[in-house]
């Protein structure tokens, strides 16, 4: 039974690759606009059906990185030495997420600029974004009050890590390719000094 399951695994991965793949190369292409999920169904060599068991939508194939960073930014809260203070998590899980961007070797920083397309011609957050938001929100928020339980720290906490993670979407979509991380980083240095070191 577990050496189906590592395969069933192993397929559903190389699926989920082959849709991530097909959607990237197609947005590169054609842009996110002209490209639908059929056409990336297509390119992947999936059905429609199979391409929406992975991804609800397309928006969602767009920012499927987001669920690595976080984790990546979780792990360097637990690896933060246990005397930094509130200020100094919070900064390291913002900029800990800025990092895995900057440092991805999934192809996910090529869809930079897509990205910034489609939060500004939304005229706002799109909701798949939002969604993953609130997500890394609510993970790090939850690793953050492991550290810190006293619940006089829950509302700076929680406004904290949002004014940090508001501001860098900011700098990503307001910002040139080759400015994108400096830009966030200091947004999210800038974010958190209204908390005080």
């Amino acid at each position: 039974m577990g050496e189906t399951t590592g395969l069933r695994d192993r397929k559903r991965a190389e699926t989920r690759a082959a849709i991530i793949r097909a959607a990237t190369d197609l947005f590169l292409d054609r842009g996110f606009t002209a490209t639908s999920a059929t056409d990336i169904a297509t390119a992947a060599g999936v059905s429609r059906r199979t391409f929406f068991l992975y991804f609800p939508a397309k928006e969602d194939v767009l920012f499927h990185h987001l669920e690595a960073h976080i984790r990546s930014a979780v792990d360097t809260l637990d690896g933060l030495d246990p005397g930094a203070t509130p200020w100094d998590s919070v900064q390291a899980a913002a900029l800990a997420l800025v990092d895995a961007f900057d440092t991805a070797t999934d192809r996910s920083d090529e869809l930079a600029d897509v990205r910034a397309d489609v939060v500004r011609g939304a005229r706002g957050i799109p909701g798949s974004l939002m969604l993953r938001l609130q997500s890394a929100h609510t993970e790090l928020l939850g690793s953050l009050r492991e550290r810190f339980p006293g619940p006089e720290l829950r509302p700076v906490l929680a406004t904290h890590l949002g004014a940090c993670l508001g501001a860098a979407v900011a700098a990503a979509v307001s910002t040139t390719p080759a400015e994108r991380a400096t830009a966030m980083r200091a947004a999210i240095r800038r974010a958190g000094a209204g908390f005080g070191e």
